[in-house]
This record gives structure tokens, sequence and C-alpha cells, in this order.
């Protein structure tokens, strides 16, 4: 309606009416202030929201990559760690292992040693033992020997002193080294 009617009997000019270009001006105006009201205010701030939600999103993954990179880098270091420590005692028990197995055998050749002591001195003192033992018994034998040679009691302690004297003589003899 921007045009007359009179538009329609001369097709050559163009006529505008003041009137409707005011009234346009004025649609115009309403059009783009509802416009921009109900529709360019909300969709401006909806891509302002969703703007700052991409940021925000954005921004937590880095976070949560930095925070990754940091607890990767932390595992890494509690690992390294963990396995110091562990072959650290690992270290360690094997020392007191060994040093365990080196004082259970210094005690066994100890105890060996003292058993092997006590056994000789128990074997000399049955050896002295047994050569007194030998002695008084052929002390014995001898006098009942010489007795019933000679037919006469001797005086026992007498010959008893002689031969266990004769007897002592022979085993210092037998004793020395040749």
């Amino acid at each position: 309606m921007l045009f007359s009617p009179q538009l329609a009997e001369e097709t050559s000019r163009l006529i505008v009416e003041p009137y409707w270009v005011l009234v346009t001006i004025v649609q115009f105006a309403i059009l783009y202030f509802l416009l921009r009201k109900f529709l360019w205010t909300p969709v401006t701030r909806m891509l302002t929201d969703r703007s700052a939600k991409i940021r925000e999103g954005l921004d937590l993954v880095a976070s949560a990559q930095r925070d990754r990179e940091e607890m990767k880098r932390e595992v890494e270091s509690l690992l390294t760690e963990a396995r110091r420590e562990a072959a650290a005692l690992a270290e360690r028990s094997t020392q007191a292992t060994e040093a365990a197995g080196a004082l259970l055998r210094a005690e066994a050749k100890a105890e060996a040693d003292r058993i092997r002591e006590r056994g000789r001195a128990d074997a000399a003192a049955l050896h002295d033992q047994a050569l007194a033992q030998l002695r008084s018994e052929v002390a014995g034998l001898v006098i009942a020997a010489a007795s019933r040679i000679l037919g006469a009691e001797i005086d026992p302690a007498r010959h008893r002193a002689l031969i266990e004297r004769s007897l002592a003589e022979a085993g210092d003899e037998l004793d020395r080294p040749n």
C-alpha cells in the first residue's frame, strides 16, 4: 500500500506517499523492538550462556587434563619410590638372612667344637681311668701270680707299689715319641 491508486492509471511514474512511508517506518520500528525484546535478547543471552558453558567445559577438560598429568607424575613417583623401597627391603631381608645364616653356622661350629673338645676330654678321662683300672688289675694279677709262684704270701702293699711304679715307667716309655 505504499503506492497510491493513481499508480494503476499511471504506470510510468512512481509516487511515494509520506503517510505510508511513515506507517512503514513505524511498523518497522515496532517489529524491530518486538524482535529485539522477544527474540534477539533471549537468543543472544542463550548464545552467551551456551558460549560460557562451552568455555567452562573446555576449562574443565583442560583442568582435568592437567590433574590427570599431575596424578600420572605423582603415581610414577610413588611407583618409583615403592620400587626403591621394595628393593631396599629385599636387600635388607637378604642381608638379614645371610647374617642369620652366618650366625647359625658360627653357633653350630662352636657347638660342634665344644662337643668335640668334651668328647676328647671324656675320651682322655676314660683312657686314663681305663689305664688306672688296668694297672690296678694287672698289679693284682701280678701279685696273685707272684704269690702262687713263690708259694708264700708277700706283702701286697709293697708289691703293689713296686708294680705300679714299674707300670708307670713302662707307660711313660710308651707315651714318649720315637
